[in-house]
């Protein structure tokens, strides 16, 4: 077992091998238990197999992006798989059968292991540790421009076979030079990444039992993984269910079959309808850019995320899309950016941050207080850490990502302040997945530091904090595939399933361990074969940190006052939005539809959310709860149908080293 606690040890021995269909999850009807040592090996055998299958799709073909949604369908991929092994095993060795806690311990690992070697992570990192001495030329002059500000230490320096291997390919990691080249600046980052996923996780455990134990909140991205874990069983006997597998999964079959052989028939999915077929003549022409996609698993997905989330963001979508119509229409052309909607959508992340804080006020002043000692604290008994310990390892997390900015050559005031806006970010992310389950968020380029810049322009803030910003790009490009969010889910998941908290924490944390271990070693080993250099991604995204710090240093720029406003004023609606959301229960516009409005996904997504919305408005209102019941199977099979034929379009393009068809299109 995976920790001890005298008091539950005997009844966890008595569940841990329970049978799937023989746990009810509806209450505290069975009692609690330890993460298995089983569940945890085979998640962590896992990891590897799974980051480089990862790492192949998304990074060298280009072609299936998991870790671009929430739900990642590469996971969910896997855990179906060892559903339907598990089935078996119930079958016939009753008593060897996984338990759902098992399961989705299995699940918790998975995904937060995927973290590390998503799209907007680890994939970024590498290659740019690498890029800027590669790329130096006497043409670009980075060697003054840029190289002089950056600490070799931080970067991949003078070892130029390693430089090369990694961007060219046809090379091998495994060569002690190779190796030794990167033990340094790996070594920092390594340090730096744990202390952040420290911070992040400090932070989940401050807000866990609120979240999950007194506010309830439904998670509904872990809703498809806890049906597979709980009830597999009954899900395959559903014919809904294998009718809308079927569908979507033949929609998958053929366009894959299309993609490889243009002359056979395809089913238009992704970019199903252009506007700019259409939207050719002022003001319209704003909106060109706009499509309709009709992606079968965000039908799906939707119909397990409240309605008025659903509802907001497709309603945001076009209230957006009419900020443009209308700049156009008015004739604002001397203004740049505007109606600045990224940065409008960078003011209601912080927004969904402070309200997420505001609305656990209660719990966190108990908390506070049970960290000073005084009376009316908050019990800690049932919290992997007692509040006091929580404090003590942010603080020292959060001492570790200042110490490492300013070695980078920051300042420490610019340093609490990005950190403290990642963090706001963070908790935004966490609690809109928590309480609504949107199926992607991203806020693409409107990292802290872009908002720094803004506020104070690039002779405020001098060469040192912009070389750290620079550096921290890899993990403020994007925020998709981000830590907070699923290591909450995994207490979500531990409170459902009835696992002590303190086991599933120590189970995260072999997760982060191992995760990252795969992680690195899976983008290392595929880049070394393939190169990054030339790839679909375009560098793999690792010029775009080092141009803007060029644009940066070589054309300083003046605070943007209009664009830092667009902040101010996207920061206020959102409270707005939530203030009158807490005041009236019939408000239907939620704060988390414009602030995710904006992004690159939401592009893609808006319309399946509104045709999932509309479904789930129509069955439910002329059906009630038991028609809502009745067609879950359906939905879920709309998902996994995708899911699962996408998952082997993935892996048949990893070992036939081609790029294949992606259901979840660019």
């Amino acid at each position: 077992m995976a920790g001890k606690h005298p008091k539950d040890e005997a009844s966890a021995r008595s569940s841990a091998g329970k049978p799937v269909s023989s746990v009810s999850l509806t209450g505290d009807d069975f009692p609690a238990q330890f993460v298995s040592v089983r569940a945890m090996a085979i998640a962590c055998a896992l990891m590897p197999v799974l980051a480089l299958w990862v790492v192949q799709s998304e990074l060298i073909w280009y072609s299936g992006h998991s870790t671009a949604i929430s739900l990642f369908f590469h996971v969910t991929f896997a855990l179906f798989l060892i559903g339907l092994v598990n089935l078996y095993v119930e079958k016939k060795w009753p008593e060897r059968a996984l338990s759902p806690g098992e399961m989705m311990t299995i699940y918790m690992m998975l995904s937060i292991a995927g973290t590390f070697c998503s799209h907007d992570l680890l994939q970024v990192m590498i290659p740019m540790l690498a890029y800027p001495n590669y790329a130096a030329n006497p043409m670009n002059n980075w060697e003054v421009v840029i190289l002089e500000h950056i600490p070799e230490w931080a970067v991949l320096s003078e070892n130029k076979d390693a430089m090369n291997g990694l961007a060219v390919g046809n090379a091998s990691l495994y060569r002690p030079d190779i190796l030794l080249a990167w033990a340094r600046p790996l070594a920092f980052w390594s340090v730096f990444l744990i202390a952040l996923v420290g911070a992040l996780l400090s932070l989940n455990l401050f807000f866990r039992k609120h979240w999950t134990e007194k506010e309830k909140l439904s998670f509904p991205i872990i809703q498809i993984p806890m049906m597979i874990s709980t009830g597999l069983d009954r899900l395959l006997k559903s014919r809904l269910f294998w009718l809308a597998f079927v569908i979507s999964g033949t929609i998958d079959l053929v366009n894959g079959i299309h993609f490889l052989n243009p002359n056979f028939p395809h089913i238009p999915i992704v970019e199903a309808f252009l506007f700019q077929d259409y939207f050719v003549e002022r003001p319209w022409n704003a909106i060109a850019m706009t499509r309709i996609d009709l992606y079968p698993f965000v039908i799906g997905l939707s119909f397990f995320i409240p309605a008025d989330l659903a509802f907001s963001c497709w309603f945001f979508f076009i209230f957006y899309r009419a900020q443009l119509v209308l700049a156009s229409a008015i004739g604002i052309h001397d203004l740049p950016g505007f109606p600045f909607m990224h940065e409008q959508a960078a003011g209601g992340y912080i927004a969904l941050g402070l309200l997420a804080i505001y609305l656990s006020r209660q719990h966190l002043i108990a908390v506070g207080r049970s960290i000073l000692g005084l009376p009316g604290g908050a019990d800690s008994s049932g919290e992997p850490m007692s509040y006091r310990a929580v404090f003590i390892l942010f603080a020292a997390c959060f001492g570790v990502l200042l110490a490492q900015g300013m070695l980078l050559g920051a300042s420490l005031w610019v340093m609490i302040v990005f950190f403290v806006i990642f963090l706001l970010y963070s908790i935004a992310i966490a609690r809109m997945r928590a309480e609504l389950g949107p199926p992607a968020h991203d806020l693409h380029a409107m990292g802290p530091d872009v908002l720094m810049h803004n506020a104070l322009g690039t002779r405020a803030l001098g060469t040192g904090n912009i070389a750290a910003f620079t550096l921290f790009f890899w993990f403020n490009r994007a925020y998709r595939a981000h830590f907070s969010p699923h290591s909450m889910e995994g207490f979500k998941a531990a409170q459902l399933t009835r696992i002590l908290s303190r086991s599933m924490m120590k189970a995260m944390v072999v997760a982060i361990i191992v995760g990252l271990a795969s992680a690195l070693w899976a983008i290392l080993h595929a880049l070394y074969i393939h190169g990054y250099g030339g790839r679909i991604a375009g560098d793999a995204f690792s010029a775009e940190a080092w141009n803007k710090m060029a644009a940066w240093l070589t054309f300083p720029q003046r605070p943007q006052l209009a664009a830092t406003s667009a902040t101010g004023i996207g920061l206020l609606f959102a409270l707005i939005l939530g203030a009158l959301r807490m005041k009236f229960t019939w408000w239907l516009w939620h704060p988390v539809g414009y602030a995710t409005a904006t992004s690159w996904s939401m592009e893609r997504l808006w319309f399946p959310l509104f045709l999932g919305w509309l479904a789930k408005s129509l069955i439910s209102r002329y059906g009630g709860a038991k028609m809502y019941r009745a067609a879950l199977p359906f939905f879920v099979g709309l998902v996994l149908g995708e899911f699962v034929v996408g998952s082997l379009w993935m892996i048949y393009g990893t070992f036939a080293n081609m790029r294949v068809y992606q259901f979840w299109g660019w």
